[in-house]
């Protein structure tokens, strides 16, 4: 355990995901229960604060990994909340079991509070009467104190303390599984060891009464652990290895397709069209200026007028077409599926004043104001050209061409 964390803690330096700093903590909680265990007897002076320490190392760990599984899905200051007032009631009910009391009377006590908590807590959670889709934030905890209440008033305390185990560690399972990718490896690995982790909690008694399944039962209690911490693991490689390739293909500064993906994105779209008898129009974008604003103002400026800019033309656009950046200051679009009935003047017409209205509005940087203008040149497939090559090369040559009338009208009237 010791040597997967401080694989997993290296990992996460040299590659910095979000969450996995929760991962870290509620692994390390494992590790502090797995030192604990070393050290628990069954009588004598260590035992009872050694069994606090383990239980509510498991509890703690489970309530990490909850928070962890749940941040991307849910609102961060409710979820904490939430999970926080959860955590004292189940760390006082472990807590009492460790410390032998074997009387229903602080089990009961410590379930009315859980219940009264299920009850009230996710409306002040989200400070809200209407909880909509969160409703399950109700019955969940109840799941834990009403079968607690119940077997402590049966006299079987250890599963008055393990029902609250299995509870919050099958929730950290169902949470994972629907927050981790679909096809990954360490998702199966994640869930899996959740799933077993859950279940060896619910049948902990009764493996307990059975002395013949000790052995197999000491060697699942272990191994669920490093299937859990080698299934983060893999999860950690399987994004980086998919931000490597994300990055690949897309530009690192506006999050748009680099040159690369946009070639594969033109060439689908004209083997498409040739299939559909439908055009396409290559729309080439030269911002004017820029490298003036550039120089004076900083790249800094700079790089968040791009990304400004970028995400402008990404709303001027339809979802089915393609923006990218080529790099420095061009853009380029390909748009898809156009009419053949609608004359090409007219295309080229709507791409151009599309563009145009994205840089009608100042683009507000720190503590300036500036107003960017753009050349714009449209080529159309296959009124123009019947492959990608010619096709942007046409367009490169319209927008020069536009750019050059723009520096003669601007010299014309300086």
């Amino acid at each position: 355990m010791a040597t997967l964390l401080a694989i997993l803690f290296a990992l996460r330096r040299r590659h910095p995901q979000q969450g996995v700093e929760l991962w870290i903590i509620g692994l390390v909680f494992i590790f502090i229960e797995a030192i604990a265990h070393v050290f628990y007897t069954k009588s004598g002076p260590q035992h009872i604060p050694v069994h606090i320490v383990a239980l509510d190392a498991y509890l703690a760990a489970g309530m990490f990994f909850l928070w962890a599984g749940a941040k991307d899905r849910c609102p961060r200051r409710p979820t904490l909340t939430y999970l926080l007032f959860t955590a004292v009631p189940l760390m006082v009910l472990q807590t009492i079991y460790a410390m032998d009391i074997y009387r229903p009377g602080p089990y009961r006590a410590v379930a009315l509070t859980g219940i009264m908590l299920a009850i009230v807590l996710p409306f002040l959670a989200l400070r809200s009467l209407r909880i909509g889709k969160a409703w399950w934030l109700i019955p969940l905890p109840l799941a834990i104190w009403i079968p607690s209440w119940l077997f402590a008033s049966a006299g079987m305390y250890r599963d008055a303390a393990y029902i609250a185990l299995f509870v919050v560690y099958l929730s950290v399972a169902i949470v994972f599984y629907g927050s981790l990718p679909r096809q990954s490896l360490g998702r199966i690995a994640i869930v899996t060891g959740f799933s077993i982790w859950a279940f060896v909690f619910l049948l902990h008694s009764w493996v307990t009464a059975r002395p013949q399944y000790n052995s197999i039962a000491a060697a699942i209690w272990d191994w669920q652990k490093f299937l859990v911490a080698i299934g983060m693991l893999l999860v950690m490689l399987e994004r980086q290895v998919a931000s490597n390739e994300w990055f690949a293909s897309h530009d690192q500064l506006t999050g748009l397709p680099n040159r690369r993906l946009f070639e594969e994105r033109l060439e689908m779209a004209i083997r498409n069209a040739r299939q559909s008898g439908k055009r396409i129009a290559v729309v080439m974008i030269d911002l004017n200026g820029f490298k003036a604003i550039n120089d004076s103002l900083g790249h800094e400026v700079g790089d968040i007028l791009l990304q400004q800019i970028g995400d402008a033309l990404r709303e001027a656009i339809r979802p089915t077409d393609t923006l990218a950046r080529l790099g420095g200051d061009e853009f380029i679009i390909v748009s898809v599926d156009l009419p053949v009935e609608v004359p090409s003047a007219r295309i080229v017409n709507s791409n151009t004043d599309r563009i145009v209205d994205a840089f009608k509005k100042p683009f507000r940087i720190l503590d300036h104001e500036l107003m960017v203008k753009a050349s714009v040149g449209v080529a159309i497939y296959p009124d123009d050209a019947g492959d990608e090559v010619l096709l942007r090369r046409l367009a490169d040559q319209r927008m020069y061409e536009q750019k050059l009338r723009m520096s003669a009208l601007i010299e014309v009237e300086a």
